[in-house]
């Protein structure tokens, strides 16, 4: 079989597969000064490379076979030599280049205003995509054998890779000072059975998360104390260059890493419960970027909503977008008139005599109109009073969220 019968028939079986990245963090007390010393020398050379490959006229013309390449010390070039970084992984960051280049391209295309690959001063991430080549695994002693290292790392969260998947590549990445492999696996498709039932979700500021059913959820990961201090402390220091500096910044590093963990950790339990328990999920394509803008951007990036939002775009079995302009918190349900509120007007009175909730009502038309783009003879929902209950409990079983009912 060529090269291109090769990849199509490999893209071919990866549209009846899901790709899953697992996360495994190198155990660090484990490892020689001498081996912690060349893993940091491999980020560096990355860097080096990558500087070198963007500073080609044509990319194409960057060699992954050479020895050295020139690097900018102050005002002159010197000739560096590479040790540790292998031909393989200088092709894998050509490939992201390429990427990258695409990426940029298509977004110029959608209008958007685009500048130049530039040149890094850290690079963080090593592309490993030779499997038994670059890397290798050791489930039974949980470590991993990195290409150029005389011995194997110990890992943790190997157990977390299920028995017989198809492991395609890795990433060997540098966060916060510690080190981590993001393996990259592919496993077969599998139906998942989701109740036919359809809700609609409506988010809000006060409210994160409104459902039609009329269970509300309330969460908000503020910054820390410690985070503040050493905010305030690294603003003391002017020295860029002190030891001490750089110490608190890893510390701030790490202190932020946690925050990100626990906001994606409620956000992963939410998105899992809503996809697990509704078909069909009505939403609103909300501009979370004009909630920044305005006197919210403190609430929205603490409850990291805008993840949410995008989970649900891609995790959902049946997602179903409403238009950003469609009136769901004037609309009467029931009679069809608009009227507008204030922010403070909690409750929505119709002249017609209807009355409810601002933001549970707002979910049911979203809903409503959300389950328009889906034909009569495919709606086969089930009551929502089914799911509900057992909705509810799993919701408040997540820790960090508050979660209330409005009884209708």
């Amino acid at each position: 079989m060529g090269r291109l019968e090769s990849i199509l028939a490999t893209r071919l079986k990866r549209k009846s597969q899901t790709c899953k990245v697992f996360e495994i963090k190198v155990d660090k007390s484990h490892l020689s000064k001498k081996s912690i010393d060349h893993l940091y020398a491999l980020f560096k050379e990355a860097k080096w490379f990558y500087n070198y490959c963007i500073s080609q006229e044509d990319i194409n013309e960057a060699d992954t076979t050479l020895k050295s390449v020139p690097v900018k010390v102050v005002n002159n070039f010197e000739n560096r030599s590479f040790v540790t970084l292998k031909s393989h992984m200088k092709q894998g960051i050509k490939k992201r280049i390429f990427t990258n280049l695409k990426s940029l391209s298509s977004r110029k295309k959608n209008g958007h205003r685009v500048g130049k690959l530039k040149f890094k001063s850290q690079l963080n991430s090593v592309p490993l995509p030779a499997c038994k080549h670059d890397f290798d695994i050791d489930f039974i002693g949980n470590r991993m054998r990195l290409s150029g290292l005389k011995h194997k790392m110990k890992v943790m969260g190997l157990k977390q890779i299920p028995v017989g998947v198809e492991i395609a590549n890795a990433t060997f990445i540098r966060k916060s000072n510690d080190f981590y492999f993001h393996i990259i696996t592919f496993t077969p498709k599998e139906e998942r059975a989701v109740p036919e039932s359809s809700i609609g979700i409506d988010f809000g500021c006060e409210s994160q998360l409104t459902f039609s059913n009329g269970i509300k959820l309330e969460f908000q990961v503020p910054v820390s104390r410690r985070l503040r201090k050493l905010d305030r402390k690294i603003m003391r220091k002017k020295r860029s260059g002190s030891k001490s500096k750089y110490k608190d910044e890893l510390k701030r590093q790490k202190e932020y890493e946690k925050l990100i963990n626990r906001k994606k950790d409620i956000r992963q339990k939410i998105v899992s419960t809503i996809t697990n328990n509704f078909k069909y999920i009505c939403f609103q394509d909300e501009s979370i970027h004009a909630w920044h803008s305005s006197n919210h951007g403190k609430k929205i990036q603490n409850s990291g909503i805008g993840g949410i939002l995008s989970d649900l775009k891609h995790k959902s079995v049946t997602p179903i977008e409403v238009d950003k302009f469609f009136p769901s918190t004037q609309l009467c349900p029931q009679c069809g008139k608009r009227k507008k509120l204030t922010l403070s007007e909690r409750i929505y009175e119709c002249e017609c005599g209807y009355k409810k909730d601002r933001d549970i009502k707002s979910a049911l038309c979203i809903e409503a109109e959300g389950m328009k783009q889906i034909p009569m003879d495919r709606r086969k929902l089930t009551l929502r009073e089914n799911p509900s209950s057992t909705f509810f409990d799993i919701l408040s079983s997540i820790s960090g969220v508050k979660v209330s009912k409005v009884i209708h």
